[in-house]
C-alpha cells in the first residue's frame, strides 16, 4: 500500500491582494535604482508590473482551487517577470508558492496513479529544493510503481531517509523506511505462498530479505518471514532464532505475536523438543493461528 506524503499545498492559501501591495512597495522603493541599472523604459516596467500582478493573481486563484498544474505554470511566469524587473526579494516568495504548487500537482498525480506525471512534477521540484525529503520520498513512490524503475525508486526512498534524518524530518524518514520494507516483504510473502514451498521459493524469499538490509534495517515482519523460510528449508534452530528476534522487535498485540510463537513451536517440534513446543503453542493459539495451534495442542500435546 502506497503512502503519499501530503504537501503543505493542500492547505496553503495565497493572497493576491497582499502580494499586489508588496509588489507596489518593491517597485516604489527600488524604482530609482532599477531605472539606473535597467534598459527597460518606464512604460515597459509598468507593463511588466501589470503582467506580474495578473500572473500571480491567477496562480493564487488556481492554487486555492487546488488546480496545482495551472498554479505552477502561472507562478513560473511570475518568477520570469520578477527577474526582468529585478525584484530579487519577490522571487524567493514566489518560488515558495511554486514549490507548494508542484508538490500539490505531484501528490494529486500519485493519488490518481499517474506515476509518470507525478515524476515529472517532482523532478521539476528538484530545481527549487535541495533539503526537502518529501521530494525524494514522493519521487521514490512514483518510480517504484513504474515498470523497470524499482531499483531507482528504492534509491530515491533511501535518499529521503538520509535527507530526512539530516534535517530532522523523522516522519518522512520513517515513511520511506516503511515503504522500502514493504517492497521486500511483499516479495518474500509472495515467494512463500502456498503449502510446502520449494527450496527455490525459499531462496527467493531469503534473497528478498537479504536485499532489504542493503537499504534499511529489517523489522519484526522481516524476521517472521525469515523464520518461516528457514523453517520450510529445514533450518529449525535458525528459524527459532529469527522468530525470537522478531518477537523482540514486535510491538503489537498478543494476536499479532502469535505468528512468531507458531514458527518457534513448529521448529521445536521438528527438533524433538515436544514439551517446549507445547508450551509455545499455547502462546500461538490466537487469531489466524488459533486453529492450527489448537490442532497441535489436541493431537501432539495430550500426553505432555
Amino acid at each position: 500500500m502506497n503512502t503519499h506524503w501530503l504537501p503543505r499545498a493542500l492547505v496553503t492559501r495565497w493572497t493576491a491582494v497582499a502580494f499586489a501591495c508588496l509588489l507596489g512597495l518593491q517597485l516604489g522603493v527600488g524604482s530609482v535604482l532599477a531605472q539606473s541599472e535597467s534598459t527597460l523604459s518606464a512604460e515597459q516596467k509598468q507593463k511588466l508590473k501589470k503582467e506580474l500582478q495578473q500572473t500571480y493573481k491567477e496562480g493564487a486563484q488556481a492554487g486555492n482551487a487546488e488546480n496545482y498544474e495551472v498554479a505552477a505554470a502561472r507562478f513560473e511566469e511570475s518568477i520570469q517577470l520578477a527577474q526582468q524587473l529585478g525584484l530579487d526579494n519577490l522571487i524567493g516568495k514566489i518560488e515558495n508558492n511554486l514549490i507548494e504548487s508542484l508538490k500539490g500537482a505531484g501528490s494529486a498525480a500519485l493519488n490518481q496513479e499517474d506515476y509518470e506525471g507525478a515524476l515529472a512534477h517532482f523532478k521539476r521540484l528538484q530545481e527549487y529544493t535541495e533539503a526537502d525529503p518529501t521530494v525524494q520520498y514522493n519521487q521514490g513512490l512514483a518510480l517504484i510503481n513504474m515498470e523497470d524503475s524499482t531499483e531507482v525508486g528504492l534509491q530515491s526512498l533511501r535518499q529521503a531517509i538520509e535527507v530526512g534524518n539530516e534535517v530532522g524530518n523523522t516522519r518522512v524518514a520513517g515513511l520511506a523506511t516503511e515503504r522500502i520494507q514493504d517492497e521486500f516483504l511483499a516479495q518474500a510473502s509472495e515467494a512463500l505462498q502456498g503449502d510446502n514451498p520449494s527450496q527455490a521459493q525459499v531462496n527467493e524469499a531469503l534473497d528478498a530479505l537479504d536485499q532489504m538490509t542493503e537499504y534499511v534495517d529489517p523489522n519484526a515482519n522481516a524476521m517472521f518471514y525469515r523464520g518461516t523460510a528457514l523453517y520450510e528449508s529445514g533450518q529449525y534452530q535458525q528459524a527459532i532464532q529469527a522468530a525470537r528476534q522478531g518477537l523482540d522487535m514486535h510491538q503489537g498485540s498478543r494476536t499479532d505475536a502469535a505468528k512468531f510463537h507458531f514458527v518457534i513451536a513448529e521448529s521445536q517440534i521438528e527438533l524433538g523438543n515436544k514439551a517446549s513446543a507445547c508450551q509455545t503453542f499455547e502462546n500461538a493459539a490466537y487469531g489466524d493461528y488459533e486453529a492450527r495451534a489448537n490442532h497441535y495442542l489436541e493431537n501432539e500435546c495430550d500426553d505432555v
